[in-house]
């Protein structure tokens, strides 16, 4: 007889009670139930993707089983996910997704009404027998990641922004292109992306911005900028740059009492304005993700005009469309790979250009910085 074929059409979900999930909390005989969901019940419908979304409503009733410690197969019933998971301290642990050879390993990091998801845990496939206990030993090391809310959320290089800028000609519809983007992700039809889990839907923003340019010295050129908060304080934005570029230095502080720019500038930040604009941004996210890697962008279309210190619009300046696509952080349990993030980068640049040659969105993309456009459009009035 030859070698048995796994059914890779199943993909094993290990529910037991939550104490499980904690090395301290866990004691010395316990018991899982797995569920044989069929691989279909999981969202994206690919195989090894960094992440799976279940529904636990959706999944259908299947066959489980009841296991102790040992491995030791206790009882086997029919059970649905939405129904095991009503009773007691149950949660779901992780997911053990057949392979060709063996099963690889994904483990619960947060969950949202009904829905729950599950990030890879790195390396190989494991051989099924044992992978209950792999699978803990997998939550105990990355406990950290896993067990805290959204700490599998991980940017790398925290202090650098990396984004790309379309600059949007003939004044398009920011809402209307965000509300189109955001239907091509949800639809599938934005090839390898998501929408962010837990970031569904449009994030609107509409907001002043105070923009002081620093010129001198050259190390520390570039733009501070005081974003008003609704509690009455700022965040405090500084990037560090002399050529518009898709990666810049940023520094943020947030939650900051500001009562003179000019002297937190000088006093605080030991820096000298050169010169100073302000503008209005109308904002419109859309954040997707990557179903191979889990990096994770947002799609922002902007629209900003340029006003005075008190805030009305300046008559007979240019306003400035832009598309940016920023990326916002990893989610891995693997150490974050900043080559990967510049392709993912790079791949939804393309995604987006063709959205608009689809559409006749007349675009360009020379990194056009907000303070390259204040400067060009500012110069003749300030």
């Amino acid at each position: 007889m030859g070698t048995p074929v796994p059914d890779t059409s199943l993909t094993w979900l290990v529910v037991g009670a939550d104490r499980l999930r904690s090395s301290v909390r866990r004691p010395p005989e316990w018991q899982i139930v797995e569920l044989a969901c069929p691989t279909d019940a999981f969202a994206p419908a690919v195989d090894d993707s960094q992440l799976y979304l279940l529904d636990e409503v959706g999944c259908p009733t299947v066959r489980s089983r009841t296991l102790d410690q040992d491995g030791t197969v206790l009882a086997e019933a029919m059970h649905s996910p939405a129904e095991l998971l009503r009773q007691g301290t149950n949660t779901p642990i992780g997911l053990l997704r057949q392979a060709a050879d063996g099963v690889r390993m994904y483990l619960r990091v947060s969950s949202c009404a009904d829905r729950h998801r599950f990030i890879r845990v790195p390396g190989s496939p494991i051989p099924r027998h044992g992978a209950v206990r792999a699978l803990f030993a997998a939550a105990d090391e990355h406990f950290l990641k896993v067990n805290n809310h959204f700490c599998y959320q991980v940017k790398s290089l925290p202090d650098v922004e990396l984004e790309h800028k379309f600059t949007l000609v003939d004044n398009p519809d920011v809402g209307r292109l965000a509300r189109d983007t955001y239907e091509l992700a949800d639809s599938g039809r934005l090839p390898g992306w998501l929408v962010q889990f837990q970031d569904e839907g449009i994030q609107s923003w509409d907001f002043m911005n105070h923009v002081y340019a620093i010129e001198q010295p050259t190390a520390d050129a570039g733009y501070v900028s005081f974003i008003p908060t609704t509690d009455g304080r700022y965040t405090v934005k500084r990037k560090i740059f002399t050529v518009d570029s898709d990666e810049r230095p940023e520094l943020r502080s947030r939650g900051v009492a500001v009562t003179d720019f000019d002297e937190y500038l000088r006093g605080v930040l030991g820096l000298t304005p050169a010169w100073h604009a302000s503008f209005r941004r109308a904002r419109h996210d859309v954040c997707v993700e990557s179903i191979e890697t889990g990096n994770a962008f947002v799609i922002s279309y902007d629209h900003s005009t340029i006003v005075d210190d008190a805030g009305a619009a300046l008559p007979g300046l240019a306003e400035l469309v832009q598309c940016e696509v920023e990326y916002r952080f990893s989610q891995s349990l693997a150490p974050v790979d900043y080559r990967q993030v510049h392709t993912d980068l790079a791949i939804l640049r393309t995604l987006l250009n063709d959205f608009f040659d689809r559409r006749s969105i007349v675009h360009y993309q020379r990194h056009e910085s907000k303070l390259t456009f204040l400067r060009r459009q500012h110069a003749g009035v300030r």
